[in-house]
């Protein structure tokens, strides 16, 4: 499910704020990558996440620490606890992206992110990641990871820009226009 980034930000402006000022920035930064992985890997824990709204609200902290446990700061498991009672933890993919702008700007940073359908050859990327250092600089982060779901295409992100030429976004956007 998709969520306009009006309802995310605020969530992943809150855990820059909270992990910077207890100075853990980087260790949440990692909870985040994690979390990516997780979300990534696992069909199953999508799935629970896109059903958990109709949970009684009394059950949702319980139920971040038993998926989740100790194993991320506290600033990671308060933001997990407040998507499950606000019914956003199918929000946690793009709660993440949103995160890593405002991490990113905080320190300075760029990251660009490609991802493409089926792996790149390394000829084209080293083209893209030349073209996005000479862009944004030698402190640039490049992230690039596959997604079978886009079907066919990539998308890149850059700061606050994403192009999105996949199949995926494609359809989306032309059933968007249909609606």
């Amino acid at each position: 499910m998709y969520y306009d980034e009006a309802v995310i930000r605020p969530y992943a402006r809150a855990l820059v704020l909270a992990a910077q000022n207890l100075g853990i920035l980087a260790r949440v930064r990692g909870d985040m990558e994690a979390l990516q992985d997780q979300w990534e890997g696992s069909k199953e824990l999508r799935d629970w996440c896109n059903t958990a709204r109709s949970l009684p609200k009394a059950a949702h902290a319980e139920i971040v620490h038993a998926l989740w446990g100790d194993t991320m700061a506290r600033p990671t498991m308060v933001l997990l606890e407040a998507l499950s009672t606000a019914g956003l933890l199918s929000a946690i993919p793009q709660v993440i992206c949103v995160f890593r702008r405002f991490a990113d700007r905080t320190e300075g940073r760029v990251t660009v992110e490609f991802v493409f359908a089926v792996a790149p050859s390394k000829a084209l990327l080293m083209s893209l990641s030349e073209r996005a250092i000479a862009a944004y600089g030698e402190q640039t982060q490049i992230r690039v990871r596959t997604d079978a779901d886009l079907g066919a295409g990539f998308i890149i992100r850059a700061g606050n820009t994403q192009i999105d030429a996949s199949l995926k976004g494609r359809l989306a956007r032309l059933r968007q226009l249909f609606a």
